[in-house]
């Protein structure tokens, strides 16, 4: 089994993982987001409400089924490219570790590559989180989408995602090398580190890239929450300037707790899993190879 192959299932358990953990913080982040400013008092409000109005602790995972699916693909991407543009930049330097400005570099090219599949998933996921007590499921959603606005339709939301996800990757995978650069004795490697010390980097990296690039994350759930036939928004930059008149910089920073306090779990897990798959399936890449699987 190639190292490639090896990153991208590596990143789809991590994809995974990120998923089963990070939902319920999630869906309280976007209802925070997308809403009327007044319709929750705070995180726990809407956490309460949600539980109580639309079917108990399950309605918090409402939406889990496109993240499942395309989560799993796109931070299979995420860690995929990242890894193999990192060692095409090993190879252009000459370095076998590289600089932050590199390592941030190559988060940024992960981060545009997995946009592909991130974009209409998440903006899937999210008309699903907000659409209450309704039944519509993933694939009537998806269908209803593209039958109505195409495929182009299913990609609303594109240039802010695009934005936000360059910068965040870049931030996510450069922090997280950095950290555990700083924890490594001499002569050790990253499988030399312990559970707790992956699941801290891991859960600071996601920190730092939800901290740096909430606001973007604010304006393309708007966007990707606004009305097809008649938006509120006529791009990115409308959106920006109408979040600032209705709610100030409060307004850009709507749903940051519950999305903080989901990103240390969510992320540290989405690392762990990766490194634990990558490790495991390293060391029975020959076997794969002897049963021709791979």
């Amino acid at each position: 089994m190639n190292s490639s192959l090896i990153d991208f299932l590596a990143g789809c358990a991590g994809g995974i993982a990120q998923v089963v953990v990070g939902q319920p913080f999630d869906i309280v982040k976007v209802r925070m987001q997308a809403t009327a400013q007044d319709l929750y008092k705070n995180a726990w409000d809407c956490f309460r409400k949600i539980v109580a109005l639309e079917g108990g602790l399950l309605a918090l995972w409402r939406g889990t089924l496109p993240p499942l699916l395309g989560v799993g693909a796109a931070v299979s991407m995420q860690f995929g490219v990242n890894e193999q543009t990192k060692q095409l930049a090993q190879t252009f330097t000459g370095k076998s570790e590289l600089d932050i400005s590199y390592l941030f570099a190559c988060g940024a090219v992960a981060g545009l590559a997995n946009s592909l599949v991130s974009i209409p998933v998440e903006h899937t996921r999210i008309r699903m989180q907000v659409q209450g007590d309704s039944r519509l499921g993933a694939i009537q959603y998806v269908r209803s989408i593209s039958q109505s606005y195409g495929i182009g339709g299913l990609y609303k939301g594109a240039i802010p995602t695009l934005w936000r996800e360059s910068i965040a990757m870049g931030i996510y995978f450069s922090m997280y090398e950095w950290i555990t650069r700083q924890m490594r004795l001499p002569g050790q490697t990253k499988s030399d580190l312990g559970l707790a010390n992956i699941l801290f980097a891991g859960g600071i990296a996601g920190v730092a890239l939800w901290f740096t690039t909430f606001p973007i994350d604010v304006i393309k759930t708007k966007i990707q929450t606004d009305c097809f036939q008649n938006p509120k928004y006529k791009g990115m930059y409308d959106c920006f300037l109408t979040t600032l008149q209705m709610g100030g910089l409060k307004g850009l920073y709507k749903g940051l707790a519950p999305c903080l306090l989901r990103a240390v779990p969510a992320n540290g897990v989405t690392f762990l899993a990766y490194e634990a798959a990558s490790k495991k399936l390293k060391a029975h890449s020959d076997a794969f190879k002897k049963y021709h699987f791979f």
